[in-house]
């Protein structure tokens, strides 16, 4: 199946080089005889004949401007996309600045600069009247009981 499939393809590209004129004589002898003696071959040269055909006969849509004019605007485009990037990324600059002096200048309205006071006859406690102190066995609050899971009644069961 293979070889088939491979004398299929030297086929098929016989065939297009004999189209194109690129074909020794003893090649073009090859298609000859294959033309007059299989109609399978024949069949697809037809169709490698009309695709080629069809191919010459596509309309090609001539240019109005020259090269030099597409290339330019072409450059003018992506100048400009250049352009509009730097302006963009100006503009966000410049907000997060704006931003940033607003946030500082703006008086006590904004909570994010605030310092801590304190109320006058308040007394901060020092460490060295009371010692810091960890409750290791007691906790500070009393941590309810639970219910005990089956798995663990079963655990307590066997125990």
């Amino acid at each position: 199946m293979g070889t088939r499939n491979m004398e299929k393809r030297d086929c098929f590209e016989l065939l297009s080089a004999y189209l194109d004129g690129e074909v020794t004589a003893t090649e073009r002898r090859q298609v000859e005889e294959w033309l007059s003696t299989d109609a399978s071959i024949k069949c697809l040269y037809k169709r490698l004949l009309n695709l080629r055909q069809g191919l010459r006969n596509i309309p090609v849509t001539a240019g109005n401007q020259s090269p030099e004019t597409t290339v330019e605007q072409v450059l003018a485009r992506v100048n400009r996309r250049y352009q509009l990037g730097w302006i963009f990324g100006g503009a966000a600059v410049a907000a997060c600045i704006l931003g940033a002096i607003s946030g500082v200048f703006s008086g006590n309205s904004s909570r994010m600069l605030e310092m801590a006071q304190t109320q006058p006859g308040t007394e901060l406690i020092s460490q060295a009247k009371q010692p810091l102190m960890v409750a290791l066995n007691n906790p500070v609050i009393e941590i309810p009981k639970t219910a005990i899971a089956p798995t663990q009644k079963l655990v307590n069961n066997l125990n």
